[in-house]
């Protein structure tokens, strides 16, 4: 398959000024935070901008923070934490039968709220790395699982490990879906799309064989 990518990103931040390249040690509100509530929760029914259930939307920067639930540099404070590490499975978020979030996911929200909860983003990632586990389930668990996954995923189609993705790789609609190509909507839904540097690992991994590697 051929390398297409449907867009470029400008090196802006999200407020408009020149973004920073990334640091391993800071989490990224647009690279990770947003795609992971906009997967999760920001779903219709839920804390989207036309639902905002317990009128919290989270698709935003400043309609998350607006919502009064992120306490800027104390996760230990902010309502957020509490509700994604809720062992009350009647109060937890996402509620069942949505999968909760991971560990990793959830240190990463801690992080970055304790980081001063920052409206930024970076540019760069490494195209010349694309394995599957190290690079490529990354991606898609932060911006696909919070629909993809639990007891009734979205479109009936569960993108939670190897076997499950490999299936809609191999049929073509996880490039179409990602591209908004053959007729396919751009996913991740109610977004841009994904970054064309990551887009660019997907392609390449498919490319040489979408290995288990």
């Amino acid at each position: 398959m051929t390398l297409v990518s449907c867009k470029h990103e400008p090196p802006l931040d999200l407020d408009g000024t020149m973004a920073e390249n990334c640091d391993p040690d800071t989490v990224y509100f647009g690279n990770t935070i947003l795609p992971l509530l906009v997967s999760n929760c920001g779903m219709s029914g839920c804390h989207d901008a036309g639902t905002h259930a317990e009128d919290i939307v989270v698709t935003d920067y400043y309609s998350l923070m607006n919502s009064d639930i992120v306490d800027m540099g104390n996760a230990h404070n902010s309502d957020m934490i509490e509700v994604i590490t809720e062992s009350n499975q009647d109060d937890i978020m996402p509620p069942p039968p949505s999968a909760a979030l991971t560990s990793q996911q959830i240190e990463a929200i801690r992080t970055w709220i304790n980081q001063g909860a920052k409206f930024n983003n970076c540019v760069g990632c490494d195209t010349l790395n694309y394995t599957f586990n190290a690079f490529i389930l990354p991606i898609i668990q932060t911006n696909c699982t919070g629909c993809h996954s639990g007891g009734s995923p979205s479109a009936n189609l569960s993108l939670t490990n190897y076997s499950e993705i490999i299936v809609s790789v191999n049929d073509g609609s996880f490039m179409h879906s990602l591209l908004g190509t053959g007729g396919f909507s751009v996913m991740p839904k109610n977004t841009g799309g994904l970054q064309s540097c990551k887009i660019t690992q997907i392609q390449k991994w498919i490319n040489d064989g979408a290995l288990n590697n």
